[in-house]
């Protein structure tokens, strides 16, 4: 694989699918308003094992044809970017498979990683799956993965929505969301939700708690984890809603009119390769928007 720029890219993986393309155009479209370069990245499929000769030849023209192939996806995918973006430095990559390596290494640099959520067809969309997973997981720096229309890719001045928890690793996922909403021009939607009456009792016992001061303490959780970030970024215009049920049945209520989700994450400590939250894996499957996996280094 080519050595990328040092630079703090915006990275889009390509496989040659529509949604590929349109997460690459939203990538574009991004890197433009950060001033930074975008990094197309392409994978070939890993090489397999092989004891003939002319099962090595076979392979070898396969492979060729394969990096032809992923050379012009990558020119036409380019090319798209380009005209949304006219002077835009646009980088492309092909590395080894399989993909998740390749973008992993690319994200060593990368000021995020833009990716599709499903790929080329029936076979193509299940290997993504796992490369998504593996990614989002693993990868040092924000993943998102993008969902949505394919003929309007390009971020709008729809809200953004993030998730609110009140813990450490939300820290990093409200951070990341002020600073698009800023990128952006966009209004911040910042969501806390919290179980009810299921978790704190039910019948007689659920009489006997205070809802209004358990509400003001949700409340007071909010507003903690947005402390300081109004004076950081004064032109945020930013929404609070607490909200009662799962998180993650609460984001997507709150995602039908919404150009992004943001969501925590873990970090790259000891269980790094423990598989998402359920609320981002929630998200990750079912937002009808892109979404952006948060980490603090």
């Amino acid at each position: 694989m080519s050595t990328p720029s040092t630079s703090k890219a915006v990275v889009a993986g390509v496989d040659g699918s529509e949604t590929a393309a349109a997460a690459a155009r939203w990538a574009g479209a991004l890197a433009a308003r950060l001033d930074a370069p975008l990094e197309l990245v392409h994978s070939l499929p890993s090489e397999g094992i092989f004891y003939s000769e002319a099962a090595v030849l076979i392979q070898s023209q396969m492979i060729d044809q394969l990096e032809k192939d992923g050379k012009q996806v990558l020119s036409d995918v380019a090319d798209l970017v380009r005209a949304d973006n006219p002077g835009l430095e646009v980088q492309s990559f092909i590395g080894p498979g399989p993909a998740a390596t390749s973008l992993l290494e690319a994200a060593e640099d990368a000021r995020v990683l833009v990716m599709g959520a499903t790929g080329a067809g029936k076979v193509e969309n299940f290997l993504l799956g796992s490369t998504v997973v593996r990614v989002s997981n693993h990868a040092p720096c924000p993943v998102v993965v993008w969902r949505g229309d394919t003929t309007d890719p390009l971020p709008s001045t729809k809200p953004i929505v993030v998730g609110v928890d009140g813990s450490e690793l939300s820290a990093a996922a409200v951070e990341y969301a002020f600073e698009y909403a800023q990128t952006l021009g966009a209004p911040l939607s910042a969501v806390h939700s919290w179980i009810g009456d299921a978790a704190l009792g039910v019948g007689a016992t659920a009489a006997l708690v205070d809802w209004k001061a358990v509400e003001e303490s949700e409340s007071a959780v909010l507003a903690e984890s947005l402390a300081g970030l109004h004076e950081k970024y004064p032109d945020v215009e930013v929404s609070r809603v607490i909200d009662r049920g799962p998180a993650a049945k609460v984001l997507l209520n709150h995602l039908q009119d919404a150009q992004l989700a943001v969501v925590g994450s873990h970090g790259r400590g000891q269980f790094a390769a423990a598989l998402l939250g359920s609320t981002s894996q929630n998200l990750l499957h079912n937002a009808p928007c892109p979404v952006l996996v948060a980490r603090r280094p």
